[in-house]
C-alpha cells in the first residue's frame, strides 16, 4: 500500500490541477499590444465559470486595476476560455483593443468570489484565491504581490530574450516556461508524465540500459536531479551542467525523476533495466 500510494501521489501531482487555472499570459507584443490575452483551462469541458472571477494586479502600488466577472461564462469543449484584446482571436471577454494587460511586474489571480469585492484599487489578497502568476517582462522581483498572493517565483515573459513574440505557459508540472504562443491550443512545453510531448526536458534513453541517461533541456544553468525509488526513498541527488547523468549506481526498477532548473521544474518515471 506504501508504494502505491507514494507513486500515486508523484503521478497525481504531476498530471493535476485546480478545477480552473491560469493556463497561458501574453503580455508584450511588438508595437501596440493589440492581442495581449489571459488563457483559462478547466479540468472539464463546458465548465460552468459562475461564480468565478479574473483579477489584474499592478505591481506599482500592488493593488487591482481591473477585474473581470466570469459570472454566465463557460469554458468551450477542450476546456479553454480566452480574456484579452478585442483583436485576440476566439477572444470570449474582450477587455479593450491595446496595451490591455499590463506588462510588469504585475499579477493576474482568479477568486471564487463576488465582483463586487473587487473594484479597482483593492489590494492584493489571497481570500478566496484559486490560481494566480506573477510575472514580467525583466523586471525585478515583486515580493509584495508574491507574498499577497502566496506565490514564491514570478515568471519572466522575457525569459528567453523573445517577450515580444513569446508567452508565459503553464507546464503541466507546477511551474510555467516561455515559448511561442499556443492559444486554445496545448501548451508548447506542456509535460506529460511519459514525456511523450515536451519542449522543456528530453529524457533518453528511458528505459535506461547503460548505466546513464541524457537530460537535455532549453533552460540555461545548472540542473537539479532529485531521484526517488517507489518507496519514496531518494536515492540520489546532484547538480550538475551538462546533459549526461550517471545513474550507475541505480538498481533495476522504476524511479521517480525531478528535474530542476532555473524557474523550470518536472517530474517524469523513469526505468532503469
Amino acid at each position: 500500500m506504501k508504494t502505491i500510494t507514494f507513486v500515486s501521489i508523484v503521478l497525481f501531482c504531476t498530471i493535476s490541477f485546480s478545477q480552473i487555472r491560469i493556463n497561458e499570459v501574453d503580455s508584450d507584443q511588438t508595437g501596440t499590444d493589440v492581442t495581449e490575452f489571459v488563457e483559462i483551462l478547466s479540468d472539464s469541458p463546458n465548465f460552468s465559470l459562475e461564480g468565478y472571477l479574473v483579477v489584474f494586479y499592478n505591481g506599482t502600488d500592488d493593488e487591482s486595476y481591473k477585474t473581470v466577472d466570469l459570472t454566465g461564462y463557460v469554458t468551450d469543449s477542450e476546456g479553454f476560455f480566452i480574456i484579452g484584446s478585442s483583436a485576440t482571436p476566439g477572444v470570449d471577454i474582450a477587455i479593450g483593443t491595446s496595451n490591455t494587460i499590463q506588462n510588469g511586474p504585475d499579477a493576474i489571480a482568479i477568486y471564487q468570489d463576488s465582483a463586487s469585492n473587487f473594484p479597482n484599487g483593492t489590494p492584493v489578497t489571497n481570500v478566496n484565491l484559486i490560481d494566480a502568476i506573477v510575472y514580467g517582462t525583466n523586471d525585478d522581483d515583486d515580493p509584495e504581490l508574491l507574498a499577497g498572493l502566496g506565490q514564491t517565483v514570478q515568471y519572466d515573459e522575457d525569459l528567453n530574450g523573445n517577450k515580444d513574440t513569446e508567452s508565459i505557459q503553464n507546464d503541466g508540472a507546477g511551474s510555467f516556461c516561455v515559448d511561442v504562443p499556443t492559444l486554445r491550443a496545448t501548451n508548447a512545453c506542456f509535460l506529460s508524465i511519459d514525456g511523450s510531448k515536451t519542449n522543456v526536458f528530453n529524457i533518453y534513453p528511458n528505459p535506461a540500459t547503460k548505466g546513464y541517461v541524457d537530460i537535455t533541456s532549453k533552460v540555461n544553468g545548472a540542473k537539479t536531479i532529485t531521484i526517488f525509488d517507489i518507496l519514496g526513498k531518494q536515492v540520489l541527488k546532484t547538480t550538475f551542467y551538462g546533459d549526461r547523468l550517471d545513474i550507475s549506481t541505480l538498481n533495476s526498477g522504476v524511479y521517480i525523476l525531478k528535474i530542476e532548473q532555473g524557474k523550470s521544474s518536472a517530474t517524469k518515471k523513469l526505468v532503469v533495466k
